[in-house]
């Protein structure tokens, strides 16, 4: 980070599998999380529950809560994403692969 402040992995873990996030505000949050793009920031309570109802909430009773709109509208933003899989397999499984192969 940017701020030297750790960001949340499980962010990226989610990320990785395409999942939008509500996330809790802090300082360097929007080096990973953009509001209203990949995800929804709050910073109270009220806001986290506002936030969920907003993301949960079928269009209609006889839908599925993954009919919501706006959560479709935040998975967009992830599609075309590397998946967790590609990214291991791209990045780390080699330095991992290097460092038992040079030991």
């Amino acid at each position: 980070s940017t701020s030297g402040l750790d960001l949340p992995m499980k962010v990226l873990d989610l990320f990785g599998c395409q999942v939008p996030v509500l996330a809790l505000d802090f300082d360097c949050l929007s080096e990973l999380v953009q509001d209203g793009v990949n995800g929804r920031v709050f910073q109270t309570s009220e806001q986290l529950s506002l936030r969920m109802e907003e993301l949960l909430t079928p269009i209609s009773s006889l839908e599925s809560c993954y009919s919501s709109e706006p959560l479709k509208e935040l998975s967009k933003s992830l599609q075309g994403r590397m998946r967790w899989s590609e990214n291991w397999t791209l990045n780390a499984s080699p330095v991992i692969r290097d460092a038992v192969e040079s030991s």
